[in-house]
């Protein structure tokens, strides 16, 4: 299969970064990627989705990641994968690995190593520039899920309409299962056979860069990594509900200065200008004259550490500056004084955060599970509400009517292929039953 080929399979597929970003994967692909990262770190603690992928499905994404390789003209291609979860990876396709341009790259069992501008340094040694991609160094990073997407559109000529989902928190037991894009959450648990919500509240990602959804409302979409059930009271859901006005009240009365949040960001560590505590002083203060403070937030990743780990007053400065962040995004602003650092800061080897640490801080450790369990669902859902922007980019614009009968795996959505976006796909048969500027309901 040669460059053009991937990239038309991969875009009709309606493939994007399943790990949570949701880019589009087609928009990845360049002829001038050196390496390939598999981005197989699972970085968020209770998240175990992927260790299902790559303890049953190795082998699919070996052959898939030859694929990638030979048409990107790719030099090698590197498994990012915590050293604590290599014996998931089987032996034999391992053994068979020898020799070639696939190898696991081994990484520390650290937070947030799955932030790819971490991997990237971790498995590579190179460091992304400022506000730049990885492909500025010539590596491409993909999620484990993508890949195997990928070989589920190479081999099987499927698209992307269900999306391996891992049930974890508060709940008895942790379970896998492979749900339809569009289904109300509300309605997944109760199907997966969690009925009791009273007084919990649910998260759509990790408890760290997880959004909390309501249930009743929202659904699984491409990008679903896991379902969270917390308690109401717990302080990742406190924390996740305060109101921003109250995080900046806060944050102006009782930040003592001391500048930890910016010691502790892996950014900052990686050699990146990133000053957080400037961040949360200018937005707390209304410093509107201090234009890099608030510029500099366009390099914040939303990890989290500075909140959870760095400050002493139980502030929030991944908060604040991830509204700034959006509200710069928004606006159209884009930053011109991005840099390139040369080394990593003398200080990082010893700033690293072990993910036992985090969740301790976290206050999580009653809900870690030895291994998630995966049940094989057959979810009949009658109705379901398909999201038409489920990626970065523009919003996807219908390509059915209402009173259109669909086939499960039908175009009903797409984003021209020369812009940001991508294809979206019924995930049941059935009527068309409504259109909205949001969702396609299509009805069994």
């Amino acid at each position: 299969m040669d460059f053009e080929q991937l990239c038309e399979l991969v875009y009709n597929a309606g493939i994007v970064g399943a790990g949570g970003a949701g880019f589009p994967t087609h928009k990845k692909f360049s002829k001038k990627v050196e390496q390939i990262v598999v981005n197989a770190a699972e970085c968020e603690p209770l998240m175990m989705a992927d260790h299902h992928i790559l303890a049953h499905h190795f082998k699919a994404i070996a052959e898939t990641l030859f694929v990638l390789k030979d048409a990107l003209g790719a030099k090698e291609v590197l498994v990012g994968i915590k050293g604590k979860n290599t014996g998931l990876l089987d032996k034999k396709v391992l053994k068979s690995l020898e020799g070639t341009a696939i190898k696991i790259a081994e990484i520390p069992d650290v937070y947030p190593a799955g932030d790819e501008v971490v991997l990237v340094y971790e498995t590579t040694g190179k460091i992304v520039p400022e506000g730049a991609i990885p492909l500025a160094v010539g590596v491409m990073v993909i999620n484990a899920e993508t890949v195997y997407n990928i070989h589920s559109a190479l081999v099987r000529n499927e698209n992307v309409t269900q999306k391996y989902v891992l049930v974890g928190g508060d709940v008895e037991r942790d379970i896998i299962v492979r749900a339809p894009i569009g289904m109300r959450i509300s309605e997944f648990l109760a199907q997966c056979g969690y009925t009791e919500l009273d007084g919990k509240a649910v998260i759509d990602g990790g408890p760290m860069m997880g959004k909390l959804v309501n249930p009743k409302i929202d659904v699984i979409t491409k990008t679903t990594k896991g379902i969270l059930v917390f308690p109401e009271t717990h302080a990742v859901i406190q924390r996740k509900r305060a109101p921003m006005s109250i995080t900046l009240k806060r944050a102006s009365a009782a930040c003592c200065g001391c500048h930890m949040c910016t010691d502790m960001c892996p950014r900052y560590l990686l050699g990146y200008n990133i000053h957080v505590d400037k961040t949360l002083r200018a937005a707390s203060h209304s410093e509107v004259t201090n234009a890099n403070a608030f510029t500099e937030a366009a390099l914040c990743c939303g990890c989290g550490v500075c909140t959870v780990i760095a400050c002493q007053q139980m502030l929030d400065p991944q908060k604040i500056s991830m509204s700034v962040k959006g509200e710069l995004a928004r606006q159209g602003f884009r930053r011109t004084d991005n840099k390139s650092p040369e080394k990593v800061r003398e200080e990082r080897a010893g700033r690293l955060v072990p993910s036992s640490v985090l969740i301790d801080r976290l206050g999580i450790r009653r809900f870690v599970k030895d291994g998630a369990e995966r049940k094989n669902i057959k979810f009949n859902p009658k109705t379901v509400y398909i999201p038409l922007l489920q990626h970065v980019g523009k919003i996807a614009e219908p390509k059915v009517s209402v009173g259109d009968m669909v086939k499960a795996g039908d175009v009903i959505a797409e984003t021209d292929k020369s812009m940001l976006g991508a294809v979206i796909h019924a995930s049941i048969s059935g009527t068309v039953k409504e259109i909205t500027d949001r969702f396609i309901v299509i009805e069994r």
